[in-house]
């Protein structure tokens, strides 16, 4: 099995990112990331043709988000929208890593 997989470089993830802002606990991000890892490779590994997205973070008002998701692209692409406007269609899982005022959570 291939496995697509777009990351970009774990010491690239906080480049950009003020100081001020950091993750108060940089443990809690680093856990954040390599429990979300796992969780993306889990999804894969049961996929006939994964793909593994993990997207560098945007910036909302004082968020930082990174979103990640497993796709199966084996599955047909239909219209199925979520209210980000994102085709959820090929999804196995979906989430993103969020740090607000230096604090950090996942969300799925």
């Amino acid at each position: 099995m291939t496995i697509k997989i777009e990351i970009p470089e774990y010491y690239t993830l906080l480049k950009g990112i003020p100081q001020e802002d950091y993750p108060e606990k940089m443990e809690d991000f680093y856990s954040a990331l390599a429990y979300e890892a796992f969780n993306l490779m889990s999804y894969a590994k049961d996929a006939i043709e994964p793909q593994i997205v993990f997207n560098p973070y945007r910036k909302a008002g004082s968020q930082y988000i990174w979103e990640f998701f497993v796709n199966e692209l084996a599955r047909p692409k239909e219209n199925s929208y979520n209210f980000h406007g994102q085709n959820t269609s090929q999804w196995l899982y979906a989430g993103c890593i969020l740090l607000d005022h230096n604090k950090v959570s996942t969300h799925h």
